[in-house]
């Protein structure tokens, strides 16, 4: 299978990924069919069923392997990253691969065949249809390698939305409730394994996109995120105490979390005056600068304490264009300026999203909640002079969200409808 994706790989151009629109009609297409037969059948379901994201999927699958196939050779170059840094993911991927060199590209061309069918929650359906096809079957693989395979599909996200903040520590609540992983990770040895993997997937799935930028920084962040994890996860069986800790490292990260929404992960550090506090502060000013009753008289330690104390539990499903456009009424992949101030609303709807979980979940308090945004346009199709969020729309969104529990998953779904409350869609 390598020599055969090496083959598809070696000539094709990433202008070519980037700049074509007829890739599903392309001989390499039918090649890497060739390569993974047990798809056919889902690629014609998921064409028939949505053309535009399947266009848009099978585009990041085949950036996604030429990405790979650089970086294990050693000869991808990005603008915004070192040599010495991709160095670095150069070496992570060759370490990862001695344990099998199969992994890598079966979670590349599994983990979002999910989108086809259900884009919210697609590394669960990616996983779900793996398992109903039995798609890891021709590969010869132990049934602890399918095990993992399956497992870093099934929670592909999570390493990401650590960074980003819409997920938090916590979110390996769902893991724990997984007996599967819990399985898999009972050997010490595939806890590490799992998090390494998961690491190495999240940077080839960033630069999977034609118009990721990602910088020296993350080495080192996703090396914490990394650590951490395995801190956690190493707790187990314990899992009140690995909670309690994952607790703890997501109370730490707060700050962090919210700021996701001003685009910290990305560009923190890419210029002198973008530095942790700089962000943080602009937190803060927003708070002296609101009228909100609620808050506009304490300060940040108060309102910490006071109303954000549920926020860790709250996982955030594909909300960082929804967190922009509160903090700032648009949607934009650049660095804030220094003298730019953000809206409180960024802070107001963390506040009160912990409020309603908290007064929703009497009796279940250490539960997680995943919180999805519907009736929202594609970010890209937003009318910024029109999709306009002020105080009442967000209290009226908040208060009117439905919410159920997933007995299985032992977990609470939120659902935050936008569309009653603006202007344009």
């Amino acid at each position: 299978m390598i020599d055969s994706l090496t083959k598809i790989f070696k000539d094709v151009e990433l202008s070519w990924i980037d700049s074509s629109n007829d890739i599903e009609n392309s001989k390499r297409y039918y090649d890497l069919l060739g390569v993974f037969p047990n798809l056919k059948s889902l690629f014609k379901e998921g064409k028939n069923k949505d053309e535009a994201e399947f266009h848009r999927t099978i585009k990041h699958i085949f950036r996604a392997f030429k990405i790979f196939f650089l970086l294990k050779d050693g000869s991808f170059l990005h603008e915004t990253l070192s040599l010495n840094s991709l160095q670095k993911i150069t070496k992570k991927i060759k370490n990862q691969n001695k344990q099998n060199e199969l992994i890598i590209p079966l979670i590349l061309i599994y983990h979002d065949i999910g989108r086809f069918f259900d884009k919210k929650n697609h590394p669960q359906q990616s996983y779900l249809l793996i398992s109903k096809y039995k798609l890891l079957e021709p590969y010869n693989l132990l049934d602890v390698e399918k095990l993992l395979i399956s497992k870093i599909i099934q929670y592909h996200l999570l390493f990401a939305t650590i960074y980003t903040g819409e997920s938090t520590f916590y979110g390996v609540y769902s893991l724990l409730q997984d007996e599967e992983f819990v399985k898999l990770i009972s050997d010490k040895k595939y806890c590490d394994i799992f998090i390494d993997f998961l690491e190495i997937f999240t940077f080839i799935d960033i630069l999977g996109y034609s118009y990721a930028k990602i910088y020296d920084h993350y080495i080192r962040y996703f090396v914490e995120i990394n650590n951490k994890l395995k801190q956690i996860l190493r707790l187990l069986p314990n899992r009140n105490i690995a909670l309690k800790k994952a607790l703890d490292y997501s109370q730490d990260w707060l700050e962090w979390r919210i700021a996701g929404g001003l685009r910290i992960f990305q560009f923190i550090e890419t210029k002198p005056y973008l530095s942790k506090k700089f962000y943080y502060n602009k937190l803060r000013e927003s708070i002296k600068e609101s009228n909100i009753d609620l808050i506009k008289d304490l300060d940040w330690n108060t309102i910490k304490k006071k109303y954000l104390n549920h926020s860790c539990r709250i996982q955030i499903k594909y909300g960082l264009p929804v967190l922009m456009l509160l903090a700032f009424g648009d949607f934009f992949r650049s660095r804030m300026k220094k003298e730019q101030k953000i809206s409180h609303n960024l802070l107001l709807f963390w506040i009160l999203l912990s409020k309603k979980i908290a007064l929703s979940s009497k009796g279940r308090e250490h539960v997680s909640w995943n919180v999805f945004f519907i009736g929202l346009p594609h970010w890209s199709k937003w009318d910024k002079n029109n999709t306009k969020l002020d105080d009442d729309k967000i209290k009226s969104i908040i208060k009117n969200a439905t919410f159920d529990f997933d007995n299985k998953a032992k977990e609470f779904n939120l659902y935050l409808n936008f569309k009653q409350v603006l202007i344009s869609i």
